[in-house]
C-alpha cells in the first residue's frame, strides 16, 4: 500500500505543477495558472460506492478516471468492470502504474494543449498507451 500512496503523491505533485489542483484549492495557493482539478476518492467507506477509480482528474472539461496501482498491484474485477463501463460511455478510464507515469503525463499535456480536446484525445491516447498506462478495454 505504501508504494501506491507514494505514487499517488507523486501524481498529485505533478498535477499541481501543471495547473491541475485539488477541487476547492484556494486560488492564492496556486503556483501555476489553473486549467483543471482533481479529486481523490476513498473506497470502502460507509457512503462510498465500491470499485470507483481512485482519482477523477478534469482538464479543460475532459475527465480522466484513474485507478492507481503500485508496480505489483492488480485491479479487482469490480474495478475492471467499472472502468469498462466508463470507457464504453465514451469517457476515459485508466489503470495507471508507476511504469506508465511518463505516458500518462503525455496524455495530460496533450489534453491541456488541444483546442478541441475530445476530437484528438482518442488518437493521442492510442499513441501513448502501453501496458503500464492503458485505457481499460476489458
Amino acid at each position: 500500500m505504501a508504494g501506491e500512496k507514494n505514487f499517488e503523491n507523486r501524481l498529485k505533485d505533478w498535477l499541481e505543477s501543471e495547473g491541475i489542483y485539488p477541487l476547492g484549492e484556494p486560488v492564492d495557493r496556486m503556483k501555476a495558472p489553473p486549467c483543471g482539478y482533481w479529486e481523490k476518492r476513498w473506497g470502502g467507506g460507509r457512503y462510498t460506492k465500491s470499485g470507483l477509480p481512485d482519482m477523477k482528474i478534469t482538464i479543460k472539461g475532459i475527465s480522466l478516471e484513474v485507478e492507481l496501482k503500485a508496480s505489483n498491484g492488480t485491479p479487482s474485477e469490480l474495478q475492471k468492470r467499472n472502468l469498462k463501463q466508463i470507457n464504453q460511455s465514451q469517457c476515459f478510464g485508466f489503470i495507471l502504474y508507476p511504469e506508465g507515469f511518463e505516458a500518462f503525463k503525455n496524455i495530460v499535456k496533450g489534453v491541456k494543449e488541444c483546442e478541441f480536446p475530445t476530437a484528438g484525445l482518442k488518437s493521442l491516447i492510442d499513441a501513448h498507451t502501453n501496458t503500464a498506462c492503458d485505457m481499460w478495454k476489458g
